[in-house]
């Protein structure tokens, strides 16, 4: 659990090989050291350029505390270098793709080992003083160090949605696509996989302050919104 507090805790939802979306939002963010970024997973596959997003991930490393969680699409990559089944059953999910970042007709020997590397040094989950960072979902009552690798990477985020964690702090995740380029906010807990492989957007999210980045896959920014304000608008509206 990182107990420091300075600087920003800003979370970035499923990016799926879409570096332009990717860099429109790290330009807006402009991290600094002292910032502590957590990409939720799913970085790789679907979109045009993978290669591109784990080379920007790796270089955020050298600008900001960074952490990157292992999503369901990296444990199908790899996966894909254990077996031919399994291989094929990735490349059938966006796998192609990736592959062709690397060389068009490419093979997985196309992926340099620097990347294999930040792939294999993903975490399971992530925890702070307030905030808990996972790829797909939780089970409210169990510890972090408890939670079923199912449930972490793969589980979708659907009604009935799980109670508030047993410790109190607000959950966020990725994974389930929120295809009408929404956040799904529960209260306590965030869904910010907004479909940006698709016609959605890449959302970051400072979970603090509630400031709310969103960029197409083309790399064309949304109108910044302020998380906070959109709660109290729809609190407004429901009375």
């Amino acid at each position: 659990m990182d107990e420091r507090i300075n600087g920003r805790t800003i979370v970035i939802g499923d990016i799926h090989g879409c570096a332009h979306a990717l860099e429109t939002l790290l330009d807006e963010i402009r991290p600094s050291s002292e910032d502590l970024i957590v990409s939720l997973g799913d970085f790789v596959d679907t979109g045009r350029e993978t290669s591109e997003v784990v080379q920007q991930l790796i270089s955020l490393e050298k600008r900001c505390r960074f952490v990157a969680l292992m999503g369901n699409h990296e444990e199908m990559l790899l996966g894909a270098l254990t077996s031919e089944q399994l291989k094929q059953t990735w490349m059938m999910c966006g796998g192609v793709s990736t592959l062709n970042s690397y060389r068009f007709g490419g093979d997985l020997d196309s992926i340099p080992d620097e990347h294999w590397d930040f792939v294999r040094r993903c975490r399971e989950f992530y925890e702070t003083n307030t905030h808990i960072f996972v790829h797909a979902n939780y089970v409210a009552d169990l510890a972090l160090d408890q939670q079923p690798e199912h449930v972490l990477r793969w589980s979708l985020f659907e009604e009935p949605y799980p109670e508030p964690h047993h410790s109190g702090k607000t959950v966020v995740v990725g994974h389930t696509e929120q295809r009408d380029g929404e956040i799904l906010d529960l209260g306590h807990v965030l869904c910010i996989d907004t479909y940006c492989h698709g016609y959605g957007w890449l959302t970051a999210v400072d979970v603090n302050s509630g400031k709310v980045w969103q960029a197409s896959r083309w790399g064309a920014l949304r109108d910044g919104e302020d998380l906070e304000g959109l709660k109290r608008a729809k609190k407004m509206i429901s009375q």
